[in-house]
């Protein structure tokens, strides 16, 4: 397959590797910082624990305050022998992923991220009584994973916002702390409160599938800039 996109023309500076200027040579490199996530399903009660009025404020919420994310990443391990004098060769054994990711957020006033990671560990295993609250209902079986876990998209973008780079799907992920512990205070020390939770995991996707859900996405998303422009706009120009 031919060389193509941002990276086409590294083939054509392999002497000195620099890829500035504006003709021959020329090749974006990779930016890191421009990522999003998206909840594309949340435990169906979850709202009612975390005592908000919908599932949808809830992951506006999170995708909003994601500062960072921390994808799993996978290891081939291999199978050794041992020839004459010594000598090791390998075979691919098994590929081993990582089953979990972690998502850091900046706590609000009100502390909403608190409130929604409180209520789906207490959903999923109450303090006061070390039992599930998932009951069945009409239309849903009670403690199932369909009812508490979720399922998420993680992209990164081009410095546009806009454009995904690299995409993934987590399925099943549930919290696995309560991050009550990190609401200590001090009066010496003055500062603000980011919530690192480490998310659960059952399958992770990087199909082609998932960069077009993505890019819908993060077309949703992008739509906000102008929005904001516009909002932004009128409101000062009416000032005075």
């Amino acid at each position: 397959m031919a060389l193509k996109n941002s990276f086409a023309n590294v083939a054509n500076n392999l002497l000195s590797r620099n890829f500035g200027g504006t003709l021959v040579g020329t090749a974006d490199p990779y930016l890191s910082g421009y990522h999003f996530i998206w909840f594309a399903r949340l435990p169906p009660f979850l709202y009612q624990y975390a005592g908000f009025d919908n599932n949808a404020d809830i992951g506006k919420i999170l995708t909003g305050s994601c500062l960072s994310v921390t994808p799993p990443g996978g290891t081939l391990n291999k199978v050794e022998f041992t020839g004459l004098g010594g000598i090791k060769w390998a075979v691919p054994g098994n590929i081993d992923y990582g089953n979990s990711v972690s998502m850091k957020f900046l706590e609000f006033n009100g502390i909403p991220i608190l409130k929604i990671m409180h209520g789906w560990i207490k959903m999923i295993r109450d303090y006061r009584t070390g039992t599930s609250n998932l009951i069945d209902t009409e239309t849903l079986s009670g403690y199932t994973k369909a009812t508490y876990a979720g399922l998420v998209y993680y992209w990164t973008t081009a410095p546009d916002a806009k454009t995904v780079e690299y995409y993934a799907a987590y399925d099943g992920v549930f919290p696995t702390k309560d991050p009550q512990d990190l609401f200590t205070s001090d009066v010496e020390t003055v500062g603000r409160v980011d919530t690192e939770i480490e998310f659960s995991l059952d399958y992770v996707w990087h199909e082609d599938w998932v960069k077009e859900k993505c890019q819908e996405y993060a077309e949703e998303i992008f739509k906000v800039k102008t929005d904001v422009i516009e909002r932004y706009g009128t409101a000062i120009s009416s000032i005075g």
